[in-house]
């Protein structure tokens, strides 16, 4: 309000102030005093137009407009053993010729680069990549008792290369798992990849085959689609924290993508194995019961249980291997740094991606797992359960199962899997016998009666050995009417009896 116009102080001050007409019947000190009062009147007249004054502090709650996602952050740091499977998969690319493994950003997806860069960081023996110890993690030594090289190979490795026989690795026990036996034949464990593809082409067919290897491409691009939206959308609506999250991810994928274009780490098979086509045995006792039998060529069995893994470096390999790495540690530090501070939808949009990927995996576990076991062809194999007596799960094994995973040579008492008894070297020598005969009759295709005939005369014979007063002619007379029971024939009453 200029000088010389008409004012008054606010009711506030207790007085009024004169008005005045003409301001230069004022002297220069009543001047400065209007001015100042003026100002003051300013200053009160502004004090209602300010938000309430409260003498006190008050507790306000925050409003919330949206849904927040906040403590399931953690998700993507959350320990899964299916990460470290998957992993080894992508390093080793062991079926690169006939599918190509994704990697997908899964539920505890960057645990294993962070736990690499850690081993890099802290490792004491440095000469070991970590790379292998990766694959290590997913190798299980199998415990074994064995006639390879004079049983100097006690251990078996069972990893990503043995897929195909898993099944039978892990049958189901029956009500007598101590007399449970399944015997597979591995002399196609390590094969040309040309005989693999025959063998896919022959057992799929081409369509499906084709089929197959295109799911799980499809399944790992649709992954990586969704990390590429959502650092989209993080740009579109102005959120730093998802774009930069999305975007570390998206970086993550695009590494495994590359790795999965080669193989980082390779099974190293021994240079030189003299080659011995010897028919020769190993055999693992399962702790959950069961007994599995390997059955194989002297050097095939000796050139599994030396394999190893290898990683063979290249400035290439070395490039990737830490592009994965950096890119997955900064992704699991990322992880809940920025979910706390997302928006809810993004939150949202982020648990939906590694839910995707943990259910993919799942998925593309079973197709590969058909294309492997697919690919070693018609794996020779049987199981003889429901066995009363640990010696009737032999003599099945060794007479009435096809002649191809026939135990006929295994020396169950010198691999200590047999108490040795006379009653046990005598049956040893008896199953081979029949074995044997069994063997050259169904090539000659002899009539049933005259096979019947050898193998009573052979069993009493045996029965001979254990005449009465013998303690172990009770056990002789059983072990005749297992092989009895294997073999489906009659034997004569006299030879059975008492």
């Amino acid at each position: 309000m200029p000088i010389g116009e008409e004012f008054e102080i606010s009711r506030a001050f207790g007085s009024l102030v004169p008005r005045f007409s003409n301001p230069e019947m004022l002297s220069l000190p009543s001047q400065l005093s209007s001015a100042c009062l003026l100002i003051l009147a300013d200053l009160v007249r502004a004090k209602p137009q300010l938000p309430s004054w409260s003498p006190g502090p008050q507790a306000k709650l925050k409003a919330q407009d949206g849904v927040t996602f906040d403590p399931l952050g953690v998700a993507a740091v959350l320990y899964n053993p299916r990460v470290d499977h998957s992993a080894a998969r992508l390093y080793t690319q062991y079926d690169h010729g006939l599918f190509t493994w994704p990697h997908m950003i899964m539920i505890g997806g960057t645990l294993p680069p962070m736990q690499m860069l850690v081993e890099r960081l802290t490792a004491t023996m440095r000469w070991i990549h970590p790379s292998i110890k990766l694959c290590a993690k997913d190798t299980t030594m199998l415990p074994v008792q064995s006639d390879v090289s004079e049983n100097v190979f006690q251990q078996l490795p069972l990893n990503l290369s043995n897929v195909w026989f898993s099944d039978i690795v892990s049958f189901e026990t029956s009500s007598h798992p101590g007399n449970d036996f399944a015997v597979v034949v591995v002399d196609t464990i390590f094969q040309p990849l040309s005989e693999a593809k025959r063998h896919v082409r022959d057992r799929l067919g081409i369509v499906r085959w084709r089929i197959l290897k295109w799911a799980l491409d499809l399944s790992g691009l649709v992954n990586g689609a969704m990390l590429f939206a959502g650092t989209v959308f993080g740009i579109l609506v102005a959120d730093i924290w998802a774009f930069t999250l999305f975007f570390l991810y998206s970086s993550h994928w695009l590494a495994s993508l590359l790795i999965s274009r080669t193989s980082m780490v390779k099974i190293h098979k021994p240079a030189r194995v003299k080659p011995d086509s010897t028919l020769r045995y190993a055999v693992w006792q399962r702790a959950e019961g069961g007994t599995v039998i390997f059955k194989g060529r002297q050097n095939k069995l000796e050139e599994w249980a030396r394999s190893t893994w290898e990683y063979d470096r290249t400035w290439v390999k070395d490039c990737l291997h830490w592009l994965w790495i950096m890119s997955g540690t900064l992704s699991g530090i990322a992880s809940v740094a920025c979910m706390v501070n997302m928006r809810g939808y993004m939150q949202l949009a982020f648990l939906g991606t590694l839910i995707y990927g943990s259910l993919a995996e799942i998925g593309a576990t079973r197709i590969a797992r058909i294309l492997q076991t697919a690919a070693h062809g018609e794996v020779p194999k049987a199981t003889v359960q429901d066995n009363k007596y640990r010696t009737e799960g032999i003599i099945r094994a060794t007479l009435e199962v096809d002649e191809s995973c026939r135990l006929t040579n295994l020396d169950w008492i010198e691999l200590g899997l047999l108490p040795s008894y006379p009653v046990f070297h005598k049956m040893q020598e008896l199953l081979r016998d029949l074995s044997t005969t069994q063997t050259n009759e169904d090539k000659t295709k002899s009539s049933g009666d005259i096979r019947d005939g050898t193998i009573h005369e052979k069993c009493a014979q045996f029965l001979e050995l254990f005449d009465f007063p013998h303690h172990h002619e009770g056990l002789a007379k059983r072990i005749v009417k297992e092989i009895q029971r294997a073999l489906g024939i009659k034997m004569p009453a006299e030879a059975t009896e008492g």
